[in-house]
């Protein structure tokens, strides 16, 4: 399967996924917790420069 229609699949996917199934599959990914809040595990609560420091 190439990458274009890996891309056209996922795409599709998430069109057909309605509010409460993204929920789940950010929980599943452990972006949010069981409280539907961020995760504090994985993500932190300040804000940090995006820019590159060179």
């Amino acid at each position: 399967m190439s990458i274009t229609d890996l891309t056209a699949l996922v795409q599709d996917a998430g069109k057909k996924r309605d509010h409460s199934q993204r929920i789940e599959l950010l929980k599943k990914a452990h972006v949010l917790n069981a409280q539907g809040e961020i995760d504090s595990r994985f993500f932190s609560s300040e804000e940090k420069d995006t820019k590159s420091s060179k």
